[in-house]
């Protein structure tokens, strides 16, 4: 009895050592993966050595995945890319099988935020969603991106894209708020636009300070009056650059006189040149004018004009300052007035109440003591010219605007009031 149980204890200790030995074993019979993708978040599924159906492993990065021994087939899938197949990946006894593999794509990646948000995004004239926008699969290639703000008084913008395969762009777009009115804006037009400006305007004189500071009015049949038809035309060119052209037509009444062309308030031929800093909305503007007193008169007096120009917005505020000098310059010859060099200083400020925007200018303007036939003139003074007015913006091509322009003069300059009727029109590249 005592030897069978001595038998049986040491048949019980080999059988123990023997799985020692066996899980020893074992436990040399495994190796570990660790496998990166970029991008990242890729899913990892395989086939063993002894098993053909494919399993999910995890997803990347895997770190130190225990393994069997063997041969294994893996495959890295993540949304818009291309599947990788990975053959024969040799995981070794008590070894880390290490990897780092890029994911191919056929796609490219946008991103595009807008301020203010909520703006449509179109690309290639179809409408893909409102912005924040994000899309991994865009096809590559040259797009052209349009966004369009949902308010209207802030102006659309367009771009040129081209993206390629795998490609990441992310595109912040802020909105500017549309000029409102060209003729407000008085800057340097966009690269190679064309604007065309026309208008109607009527001013009576109330009254006129002759040389000894005593005001003259006139009765209400006996108003100097006078019928102006202007018209603009305008070209954008690159690097912040204009040209412009004034070309002035009227008629005027004078009730002393029968000669329906006599002019009461000088008409002027402009041709200038400008240039506006677009960051900070500053701009100068040299033009060569010719003043005309009446029909009847050749060049009676010619100027350079130098006008420095800003404009400035905030939220549904708008505003533009103007100051600048004539310089004029006497003609010899008979009949001939000098008119004195003239400064003056414009401001105006308007509120955004889309499609209209209220405004208010103010301009004063000063003019010196000239000359006629050689003698002195003494018509110098200083005019005030307060005018409330409304714009209708359109579409960000069309203008109108309405005024009412009314003096508060002095010396012997003249007083008047007046109404204009403007119509503007922009063609070209926005």
């Amino acid at each position: 009895m005592m030897r069978f149980g001595q038998y049986g204890f040491h048949r019980a200790a080999r059988h123990i050592a023997a799985l020692i030995l066996a899980a020893a074993a074992a436990a040399h019979t495994t190796g570990f993966l660790t496998l990166e993708s970029s991008p990242g978040g890729a899913e990892i599924w395989y086939t063993g050595p002894d098993d053909p159906d494919m399993k999910y492993l995890g997803d990347t990065p895997l770190e130190r995945r225990e393994m069997a021994v063997g041969k294994y087939n893996l495959w890295l899938i993540l949304s818009s890319h291309d599947t990788l197949f990975l053959s024969d990946v040799y995981i070794a006894e008590g070894q880390v099988t290490q990897m780092n593999r890029e994911l191919p794509t056929h796609y490219g990646f946008l991103e595009v935020e807008t301020d203010p948000d909520s703006a449509e995004i179109w690309l290639d004239g179809v409408r893909i969603g409102p912005s924040p926008y994000v899309n991994n699969l865009v096809l590559p290639g040259r797009s052209k991106l349009k966004v369009a703000p949902r308010e209207a008084h802030f102006r659309n913008s367009s771009r040129s894209l081209s993206i390629g395969k795998g490609d990441s762009v992310r595109l912040d777009i802020s909105s500017a708020y549309r000029d409102k009115s060209f003729l407000r804006e008085n800057l340097s037009l966009p690269a190679w636009r064309f604007q065309l400006e026309t208008g109607l305007q009527f001013r009576s004189q109330t009254g006129l300070y002759d040389s000894t500071g005593e005001k003259k009015k006139f009765s209400s049949d006996s108003l100097p009056s006078q019928w102006d038809y202007p018209l603009r035309v305008r070209l954008g060119l690159p690097q912040g650059f204009e040209i412009h052209l004034l070309v002035p037509y009227k008629t005027a009444h004078t009730p002393e006189s029968d000669d329906e062309d006599a002019a009461v308030f000088p008409s002027n031929l402009l041709l200038g040149a400008k240039y506006t800093y677009r960051p900070l909305n500053v701009g100068m503007d040299v033009s060569y004018g010719v003043g005309f007193k009446n029909s009847g008169d050749a060049l009676p007096n010619d100027f350079l004009a130098l006008t420095l120009i800003a404009a400035a917005s905030k939220d549904r505020f708008l505003g533009e300052a103007q100051a600048g000098f004539e310089f004029h310059f006497a003609e010899k010859g008979n009949n001939k007035r000098d008119p004195g060099d003239q400064g003056f200083v414009h401001a105006q400020a308007g509120y955004l109440v889309d499609p209209l925007q209220p405004y208010l200018g103010m301009t004063l303007r000063v003019n010196l003591d000239g000359d006629y036939d050689g003698e002195p003139d003494n018509l110098g003074g200083y005019v005030v010219i307060p005018e409330p007015g409304l714009i209708l913006d359109i579409a960000d091509l069309l203008s109108l605007q309405f005024g009412v322009p009314f003096t508060v003069a002095g010396g012997n300059s003249p007083s008047f009031w007046g109404i204009h009727l403007s119509l503007s029109i922009g063609l070209g590249i926005l």
